[in-house]
């Protein structure tokens, strides 16, 4: 397969101007530091989401990669603080954990409006630290985000938002309002609904479960979609994921089939 039919080519994250692979990490779920770094240095995976629950294979990795490829890699760091008295905080012990000097990205957790002013101001501060570079944005309402997208005030750079083949409601109420230039850099999670996709009692009668790759792929072949990011617990779960780095988009009758299925759960 040549480099261009598939997703191993590094993207730019929206406004940000950071190149970023197809496929993140997110830290919660328990995967090995030596998997991390091989998923790093074999596959080019160079985003990094340290949240809640901070495990320590993530760490241990993320401390490598700081020391040797920090330039190279992603940090981007999520806080769910609403009021903005502990953002602050939360990034510094972040920093501290990775031993790090700053966080690409911080994402406002779980947010359903634009956030408060006294946090988007203690964001800001922290930019101007230079403890982060771009403020990200995460929540479940769509219709929020398309309203952000088009407001040239927003101090938002990324979106972080729920799409997949069950909840595909971002391709009406998100996707069509990016504008071409200066968009947010657009990052999704739960590709899998929550391995719902991924289970057989959940498929239409005869049709095979869906794997994670699928999943991966069908978001990935989205044009607005930058990054999904995964959640493996396992070396074989993220080998699973990382094959849609090599498979590529999908043909349209593999989308037509995904698309069916997530309806019928969806339905459900």
């Amino acid at each position: 397969m040549n480099m261009s039919d598939s997703f191993k080519e590094k993207r730019l994250l929206g406004k940000t101007g950071m190149r970023v692979s197809r496929l993140g990490i997110a830290s919660g779920y328990g995967i090995s530091a030596k998997a991390v770094e091989r998923a790093y240095y074999e596959f080019g995976v160079n985003y990094f989401l340290w949240s809640s629950p901070r495990r320590e294979g993530m760490e241990n990795a993320l401390r490598n990669l700081v020391i040797t490829d920090r330039e190279n890699i992603v940090i981007a760091m999520q806080t769910y603080d609403h009021s903005g008295f502990f953002a602050s905080r939360s990034v510094e012990k972040g920093l501290k954990e990775l031993g790090a000097d700053y966080a690409d990205i911080l994402i406002l957790g779980w947010h359903n409006s634009m956030p408060s002013k006294r946090l988007i101001n203690a964001a800001l501060k922290l930019k101007e630290k230079g403890r982060i570079r771009h403020i990200g944005m995460s929540g479940h309402r769509r219709a929020t985000f398309g309203a952000m997208a088009v407001d040239d005030a927003s101090p938002v750079d990324v979106f972080m938002v729920r799409y997949n083949a069950v909840h595909a409601g971002a391709e009406t109420e998100i996707f069509p309002f990016l504008r071409e230039e200066n968009r947010p850099g657009i990052t999704v999670y739960t590709a899998t609904c929550w391995r719902r996709l991924l289970d057989p009692k959940r498929m239409p009668r005869g049709e095979r479960p869906l794997t994670a790759s699928d999943c991966y792929r069908f978001v990935l072949s989205n044009p607005h979609v930058d990054l999904s990011l995964m959640g493996p617990s396992t070396e074989l779960q993220m080998e699973g994921g990382l094959e849609a780095l090599v498979r590529g988009p999908l043909a349209r009758e593999e989308m037509a089939r995904i698309r069916a299925i997530g309806e019928h759960i969806h339905g459900k």
